[in-house]
């Protein structure tokens, strides 16, 4: 099916329910050999060629699971099946409510490496973000149409259930986020061989113009778990979502 906004990324640990893929943060480079002349005569010259840098995001690429398929219906395919119109917002959107994000301790705003496609994200910047750098990732989109909030929330959890080698900690639990109603899932799925916690909460949240979804996604490691669950802690506490 066509990518949708809302179905694009997976998500969080089960205190709040987010994932978002986050990947290795670091930049190396690499230095060529030195070069040498090839006569006795000459002295010897020694260059060193340094390798263009190569810098993997911080927070991974939609395309990571948004292939993911399985036997589980989605919002997408909810969303496709019923000719629902979703239209990505973005802060500051006419008609749009407003979601602020807490900045845990040790995070910080993403920056450039927030996604286009995001409505905001935060990154992880402690030392044990040296080898993979956790994240979480706010998406909000308007839908229009015949949408059943009800059936968002019934069907929220179906991404996450396709992910390749899903393992769930539950079956995911209906709560709210500033009083909206919301879905929240989470286990762990294995991504190019490395396995990592994943999480997502989904929340749906009238609006005058259509209804607005807002997914919240976070990822790290399996040992970056506590991290991860502080940080989600906090949203859960401190997000607003005026409408």
């Amino acid at each position: 099916m066509k990518t949708s906004a809302i179905a694009g990324v997976a998500a969080i640990a089960t205190t709040l329910g987010l994932i978002l893929s986050g990947c290795g943060s670091d930049t190396k480079t690499t230095e060529g050999s030195a070069k040498t002349s090839a006569s006795a005569e000459s002295s010897k010259a020694s260059a060193s060629e340094s390798a263009p840098k190569t810098t993997k995001p911080k927070v991974a690429p939609r395309d990571e699971v948004t292939g993911a398929t399985g036997p589980n219906e989605t919002i997408a395919s909810y969303i496709e099946a019923n000719g629902i119109q979703e239209t990505p917002v973005k802060r500051g959107d006419p008609g749009s409510p407003t979601i602020d994000l807490p900045f845990p301790e040790g995070w910080e705003d993403a920056g450039a490496d927030t996604p286009e496609w995001a409505y905001g994200a935060i990154i992880y910047t402690g030392p044990e973000a040296a080898e993979y750098t956790p994240s979480i990732v706010a998406l909000v989109s308007k839908l229009t149409g015949n949408v059943d909030p009800q059936r968002i929330i019934d069907l929220a959890g179906g991404e996450l259930q396709n992910l390749p080698e899903y393992e769930g900690w539950n079956e995911g639990a209906v709560s709210t986020l500033g009083e909206y109603p919301a879905f929240q899932l989470g286990g762990t799925w294995v991504s190019d061989g490395q396995t990592k916690i994943v999480a997502q909460k989904t929340v749906v949240i009238p609006g005058a113009d259509g209804l607005y979804v807002l997914q919240l996604n976070a990822d790290g490691t399996e040992d970056q778990a506590d991290i991860v669950s502080s940080a989600t802690d906090a949203i859960d506490s401190e997000t607003t979502i005026t409408p």
